[in-house]
This record gives structure tokens, C-alpha cells and sequence, in this order.
């Protein structure tokens, strides 16, 4: 069974997050938190103790490399952990699949799949 939340915030590139400062990467954390909540309640999306396969679409206006795109991610996936929508996101816990797509609004599209 796949379950799906789409978050309308901004997916941040490794360039720009790492020149803040640690209390602003905390309020993002913080903020995607609340935001990942809220769509779990609204989709009546249960978290899980269970390994997890998670596909990752960002929207963004224009790309990025890719690994800037993925370490910009970190503060989302810490906030996915604690939220518990993902066990833990260690590669014995989580398999992990990022990509973008061109788009004239910001988001960020999680589908996971419980891996048995």
C-alpha cells in the first residue's frame, strides 16, 4: 500500500541551508513538522515502526543538482523521523529516492511504501 503527502513549501538546495544559522534550520524543521502532521491527520495516514521505500518529488522553479537538492533535504526528512511517518532514516530503516521536476509552484511530494 502506497501512502502519499504533498507539503506546499519551498525544497531549500544544500548551498542555501548551510549558510544559515542553526536556530533558522530549526524553525524549518519545526515548521515541516507541522506541516507533515497535518497532512497525516487529513489523510488519516498512521506512522510506522516498519523499513519504509520513500519517493521524494520536489517541485522547484528551477534545478538543482542533485546533491544539493538532497543534503538541502535533511531538516524534511528529520521532521519526517519525528513525526514517525518514516521509522528512522538510516539505510537499514528507510530506502530513499529523490528526484525534481520543473514547476510553477513550490512543493514537496513524499509516497511511501512499507517494505515487509
Amino acid at each position: 500500500m502506497v501512502d502519499k503527502i504533498q507539503i506546499n513549501h519551498r525544497p531549500y538546495s544544500r548551498n542555501a541551508v548551510d549558510k544559515w544559522h542553526w536556530a533558522k534550520k530549526q524553525r524549518l524543521k519545526k515548521e515541516y513538522q507541522f506541516l507533515i502532521r497535518s497532512e497525516m491527520n487529513r489523510n488519516k495516514i498512521k506512522g510506522t515502526c516498519e523499513k519504509c521505500s520513500i519517493k521524494i518529488t520536489c517541485g522547484v522553479k528551477r534545478l538543482m543538482d542533485i546533491d544539493n537538492l538532497i543534503a538541502g533535504l535533511k531538516q524534511f526528512i528529520d521532521a519526517l523521523c519525528i513525526e514517525r511517518y518514516i521509522h528512522d532514516d538510516s539505510p537499514k530503516w528507510l530506502e530513499l529516492q529523490v528526484k525534481q521536476e520543473k514547476s510553477k509552484q513550490y512543493k514537496i511530494i513524499v509516497e511511501r511504501e512499507v517494505c515487509i
